[in-house]
């Protein structure tokens, strides 16, 4: 799962992608907005946005494809995929401009516990990284969170709901139609998925930056211990 946003943070920012405008987040920034999210319910007055997620708001973070982009500036929406209850995943896209939460869950049903975190937490992260005139005007109000229809019937296996999660994202990102995924071809979208590692791990671009990687600076929550 994280090898593959991997791959599609890079693939942004050499121009393999169409959309520039674009960001795929990590598994650690979904369970850093879900704990930011009960921090903000225990005190909403007193909340203050963490600083590892205003870093991920200013693009440097995810650390291993840095864009340096900031959000609602130079990304219009970002992707992130989210674990459900350690048994499941789903995808979402965070739309910037459109204020939305458009949620991709194969089996159809709603998350609104783990929806509502990022619905609620990351206005108040785009307004954090704006600049001191945008951000006067900027009103801090949740998202609307969006169910996108999906095709009925699948995953039946119950197996297979980290694919359709990372194709879900794919598709929507290069403006296909979901409904081309079903568990017919889910397992040949499996063997993509490995196919587009094991090339990634031959590719000298690739290498190459990952050779020249340095990582950042960058501050951690007080809620995050290194164990070593």
């Amino acid at each position: 799962m994280y090898g593959i946003m991997y791959l599609f943070r890079e693939y942004t920012s050499l121009d393999r992608f169409p959309h520039p405008r674009v960001g795929f987040m990590t598994c650690n920034f979904s369970v850093t907005v879900g704990a930011a999210y009960k921090q903000l319910l225990m005190n909403k007055r007193r909340y203050q946005v963490d600083q590892l997620l205003i870093q991920y708001g200013l693009g440097a973070l995810p650390a291993h494809g840095r864009t340096d982009k900031i959000w609602g500036v130079d990304v219009d929406r970002i992707y992130t995929l989210v674990n459900v209850k350690n048994n499941h995943w789903i995808s979402l896209c965070i739309n910037f401009e459109l204020r939305t939460v458009d949620v991709f869950y194969c089996d159809g049903g709603k998350h609104s516990r783990y929806v509502d975190a990022f619905a609620n937490i990351i206005p108040r992260v785009v307004k954090e990284v704006q600049s001191y005139k945008e951000k006067k005007q900027l009103i801090i109000k949740p998202y609307t969170v969006k169910y996108v229809p999906m095709r009925p019937g699948i995953n039946r296996s119950s197996c297979d709901c980290g694919a359709y999660a990372l194709k879900f994202i794919e598709c929507h990102m290069l403006g296909l139609q979901l409904s081309l995924l079903n568990d017919d071809n889910i397992y040949a979208a499996r063997m993509k998925i490995t196919y587009d590692l094991w090339k990634a791990a031959h590719d000298p671009v690739l290498i190459e930056r990952m050779r020249k990687y340095v990582p950042p600076k960058t501050v951690c929550s007080d809620d995050i211990v290194d164990l070593l």
